[in-house]
């Protein structure tokens, strides 16, 4: 599809959704377009994405649409969530805010879900990565995908030309070989190099998202949508009937490598963090998001490193990787719905949406974005990590990650079996997603 195709059909959306948004009385009618899309008053973005990655793509919209005046603001992480409960309280929320999944569930309530009537679902999954999906639900469009974060792994070059290896890996089961070159241990069995951080969890970066990954690669999506819309925890399940569950089976493999019985074992909780390792150029490999890299560069500039693809399972017919999944959606309660919904629908496609993805440095959700692959080998790499990155319903990131947390130290510390940590960290996620 050619860009002009996709800006038609975008232009054509935003038209058709805007009309069933004024049928249905949702958008009062009134006052004089004096922008050229028709968009005029005060739209108002917040979000966590840096200030720079959306203000100048608002001002060049503000420009066409001469009576439009959006503008962003960017919000602390840490208090966002908090920041929007009591805007929406006190009746003055943004007009648009950018979430990821993990905030669908807390923020359903705020939501003004676009219907399949005005933006037909076919529509959205020919736009969209299929990890786009999760914005569906059977209400509608929860929100317009933006940008994915995805997980990948940097490789240290001089580590791995050292040993005499050509690429990384690029399954799981590489790293049982791997591990008696690349771990460098003292006669005491002292780590002074690893391969790679997995099997514990205090001091791995993202090891949330690394077993989220896993999982998914085992096709547990570890919570799903129930049919009455609420949240239902399937982490223990087993679909397809396998002789040990996908949760079984990953914890298995990703504690062998804190088991120093095992072949596997390159890592235990006396070493420092993971990132502080790898910039320290005394881990292999690290599993990171895309939007680290800078941070990676900033910290040892000297680094010899490069970036590829999470590794896959042996024999996978579908490569998958956790991403975060970041989404504009419109305040149910916005004065402005109509200008509202035509910002959300430029900055999901076409120029917009590109500007955005060079902005933050992370790859666009738009499938005519991705098809034109950068030069640049890093973004090459999170470009083709994008189309097959999934996310997951997390109900509360915090919470959820002290889950993942007790989890896997429970096994580690012994204090429970495998299959009595995977239960109880069941009952927990059921418990999370009735809050």
């Amino acid at each position: 599809m050619s860009n002009f195709q996709t800006i038609l059909i975008a232009v054509f959306l935003a038209f058709f959704v805007i009309g069933v948004l004024i049928f249905s009385g949702v958008i009062k009618l009134g006052g004089s377009s004096n922008g050229k899309n028709g968009l005029q008053g005060q739209i108002v973005v917040w979000g966590t994405l840096p200030n720079s990655s959306f203000s100048e793509i608002l001002l060049e919209i503000n420009g066409v649409n001469k009576g439009l005046n959006s503008s962003y603001i960017k919000k602390n992480a840490a208090t966002y969530q908090q920041d929007l409960i009591e805007a929406f309280a006190n009746g003055n929320g943004p007009d648009l805010f950018v979430i990821t999944p993990d905030m669908i569930k807390k923020n359903n309530n705020f939501i003004y879900k676009i219907p399949y009537t005005s933006y037909p679902e076919k529509t959205f999954k020919t736009n969209f990565i299929d990890g786009a999906d999760i914005y569906l639900d059977k209400e509608g469009i929860v929100g317009l995908p933006l940008v994915v974060d995805p997980i990948v792994m940097y490789y240290n070059k001089d580590i791995l030309s050292n040993e005499g290896m050509v690429n990384p890996p690029v399954t799981w089961d590489e790293l049982f070989t791997l591990n008696q070159t690349l771990t460098k241990k003292e006669n005491t069995g002292t780590i002074n190099q690893s391969m790679i951080a997995l099997g514990g969890y205090k001091n791995i970066n993202n090891a949330k998202d690394i077993l989220a990954t896993l999982l998914i690669q085992n096709k547990n999506q570890i919570i799903e949508r129930g049919v009455e819309l609420d949240f239902v925890s399937v982490l223990d399940s087993n679909p397809e009937i396998l002789k040990i569950s996908p949760i079984y089976a990953v914890l298995q493999f990703f504690m062998e490598f804190s088991n120093p019985s095992k072949m596997a074992y390159s890592w235990n909780s006396s070493l420092p963090n993971s990132l502080d390792m790898f910039t320290g150029g005394k881990l292999a490999l690290y599993l990171g998001r895309a939007s680290e890299l800078f941070n990676i560069e900033l910290i040892n500039p000297n680094l010899s490193f490069d970036i590829t693809q999470v590794p896959q399972i042996k024999d996978s017919t579908a490569k998958r990787t956790f991403g975060d999944i970041y989404a504009i959606v419109i305040n149910k309660k916005s004065q402005n719905a109509t200008s509202a919904f035509g910002v959300a629908n430029l900055l999901s496609s076409g120029d917009y949406a590109n500007d955005l993805s060079i902005a933050t440095s992370l790859p666009p959700v738009s499938r005519t974005l991705l098809s034109n692959k950068p030069k640049d080998s890093y973004l090459f790499t999170f470009f083709n990590s994008a189309i097959f990155s999934r996310s997951w319903l997390d109900p509360n990131k915090t919470e959820s990650n002290l889950i993942f947390k007790e989890l896997v130290e429970n096994i580690l510390s012994n204090t429970l079996s495998m299959d009595q940590s995977i239960t109880k960290a069941q009952s927990q996620f059921e418990g999370l997603v009735k809050k």
